[in-house]
C-alpha cells in the first residue's frame, strides 16, 4: 500500500512535466481520462455457470445494464466528457468492465451520488454497486458490503496557490477547513487538528469552489482527487504528502455474499490479466509517471 501511495505522490512533479512536453496523446479535456474502448475489448466475460440462478448477477444480466452509484464530475476517476457524453476515468471504466463481465457488454447507467447518499442507494436497491473513491471503514461496513480493496490513496491538503503556513495537518488548527460530507477527512481533521473549524460540502467541485472563494483556507481530500483537481486548475496547490492510507472498496448491498464473492473473483481476474493496470494507465496514469502500482490485496483491510 505504501508503494501505491508513493506512486500517486509523484504526480505533482509529473504535472509540470506533462504540461511542458505538450504530449499529443493526452486527453483533450483537462483532467479527463483517455478513451477506454481498446481496454474494455480485452476485459473478460464471466462463464455462464458463474451467474447463479436468482442472484444479483442474474438480475443485472436480465436487465442488460449495470446501475452504478458514482460521479460525473471527478477528473480522472469518473467524469462526463462534454464532447462525447461518455463517463470516463478509473472508477467509471472499472464499472464498465464489471458490466461486461456480467452482461457481456460494458453497458452501465451511472446514478450521480453524493458521499452522504451512497449507503441509502445501495440499501434500497437504487444502484447495484458503487464505484466512487469509497474508502472502506468499519463504520461503513456495518451498512454496506465492500469488495476489494481495489485501490489505495491517502488524505492530503490543498490550498490556493501562494497560501503559506500550512505544511502539515496540525497547521490546520484554528483555521477554517473544507471537507466532503461523510468522508474520512472529517475524523482525520478532528484527530490531527482538533481546533480547526470544519465546513462540509456534498461534492468535490463544491469544496473547490469554496476554497477559491476563501470560505476556507484549506481543503482536505483524497490525494487521487486533488491531483486531478490541481492538474485541471493551476490555482490549486497540494502542500502535503498523504498522511493517511485509505483503501477504496466497491460498495455492494449489505449481506449479499454471492455478489461480493463474484465481484472479488472478477477483480482478481482483471488484475491477473492486466486489465486493471491498463485502466489505471488510461486514467490516473495520464498524470502519474511510471508503471501501474501493485493493486492492494483483496480482503486485506477490516470491513472488506
Amino acid at each position: 500500500m505504501k508503494k501505491m501511495v508513493a506512486a500517486v505522490a509523484v504526480a505533482v512533479s509529473a504535472m509540470s512535466a506533462l504540461a511542458a512536453c505538450g504530449d499529443a496523446s493526452s486527453p483533450a479535456v483537462p483532467g479527463a481520462a483517455k478513451p477506454s474502448d481498446d481496454v474494455l475489448a480485452q476485459a473478460p466475460v464471466a462463464a455462464a455457470a458463474d451467474i447463479l440462478p436468482g442472484s444479483t448477477m442474474e438480475k443485472i444480466k436480465q436487465r442488460g445494464e449495470l446501475i452504478v452509484g458514482g460521479s460525473l464530475d471527478a477528473p480522472l476517476l469518473s467524469q462526463q466528457n462534454p464532447a462525447t457524453g461518455q463517463v470516463e476515468g478509473f472508477d467509471a471504466d472499472l464499472g464498465k468492465a464489471l458490466a461486461k463481465y456480467i452482461i457481456g457488454e460494458p453497458k452501465v447507467k451511472i446514478v450521480n451520488s453524493a458521499s452522504e447518499t451512497r449507503e441509502a442507494l445501495l440499501s434500497n436497491g437504487t444502484v447495484d454497486v458503487v464505484f466512487q473513491t469509497y474508502t472502506i471503514t468499519k463504520e461503513r461496513a456495518d451498512q454496506v458490503a465492500f469488495a476489494g480493496p481495489y485501490y489505495t490513496s491517502g488524505l492530503t491538503i490543498a490550498v490556493k496557490k501562494g497560501t503559506t503556513g500550512i505544511t502539515k495537518p496540525e497547521d490546520l488548527n484554528g483555521k477554517k477547513v473544507l471537507a466532503g460530507a461523510n468522508t474520512p477527512a472529517i475524523p482525520a481533521i478532528k484527530k490531527l487538528a482538533p481546533q480547526a473549524e470544519i465546513l462540509t460540502f456534498g461534492s468535490d467541485p463544491e469544496c473547490l469552489q469554496a476554497l477559491k472563494q476563501d470560505r476556507g483556507v484549506a481543503y482536505v481530500q483524497d490525494e487521487t482527487l486533488l491531483i486531478a483537481d490541481a492538474k485541471k486548475d493551476p490555482s490549486i496547490e497540494i502542500v502535503t504528502k498523504p498522511f493517511t492510507v485509505d483503501p477504496y472498496g466497491i460498495g455492494l448491498k449489505h449481506g449479499d455474499d454471492q455478489m461480493k464473492a463474484f465481484t472479488n473473483a472478477w477483480l482478481k481476474k482483471i488484475q491477473d490479466t492486466g486489465v486493471w493496470q491498463k485502466v489505471w494507465k488510461n486514467s490516473i496514469g495520464t498524470v502519474v509517471t511510471g508503471d501501474a502500482p501493485q493493486p492492494p490485496q483483496i480482503g486485506s483491510v477490516p470491513g472488506s
